[in-house]
C-alpha cells in the first residue's frame, strides 16, 4: 500500500514539473546575444532649446526617416543620461542602418554597436 501511495506522489511531482517547465521553454526567448546599433541624441541646434516639449527624439525621428520599421527608444544611456534609439542589426534593416549611419556623419549623432538580448534591448 505504501509503494503504491509513492508511486502517484512520484507521478503528480512528474506532471506538476512539467506543468510548470511547460511554458517557459515556449515562453522565454533567446538568450543570444545580437548586435544593435545605438544612435545617441544630438546636440541640440540652436532655437530648439526654447520649444524643448515640442521636439521629439531626435535619434527616433532619424530612424523613422531612415525607414526602420521596429526599434526601440530609450530614456538614457547611463552615464550622462543621453537619450538614444536602438535598431536591430539584422539584414531586412540593411538600408535603413545605411542611411542613418550617412545622416548621422552629417548632423552629429554618436552612434554605437552595442551586443544585447532581443529581451534587453526592449526592456533595457
Amino acid at each position: 500500500m505504501r509503494r503504491q501511495k509513492l508511486v502517484w506522489f512520484a507521478l503528480g511531482v512528474a506532471v506538476t514539473s512539467f506543468a510548470v517547465l511547460l511554458p517557459r521553454w515556449f515562453i522565454s526567448g533567446s538568450d543570444e546575444k545580437v548586435p544593435y546599433l545605438s544612435v545617441s541624441e544630438r546636440p541640440y541646434k540652436e532655437g530648439e532649446i526654447e520649444r524643448i516639449e515640442e521636439i521629439a527624439s531626435t535619434s527616433g525621428e532619424l530612424l523613422r526617416d531612415c525607414g526602420a520599421k521596429e526599434f526601440f527608444i530609450k530614456p538614457s544611456n547611463g552615464v550622462d543620461g543621453v537619450p538614444y534609439s536602438l535598431i536591430k542589426i539584422v539584414p531586412e534593416n540593411d538600408l535603413a542602418i545605411h542611411c542613418v549611419m550617412e545622416q548621422a556623419k552629417s548632423e552629429d549623432f554618436a552612434l554605437y554597436v552595442q551586443m544585447l538580448t532581443d529581451q534587453q534591448a526592449e526592456i533595457f
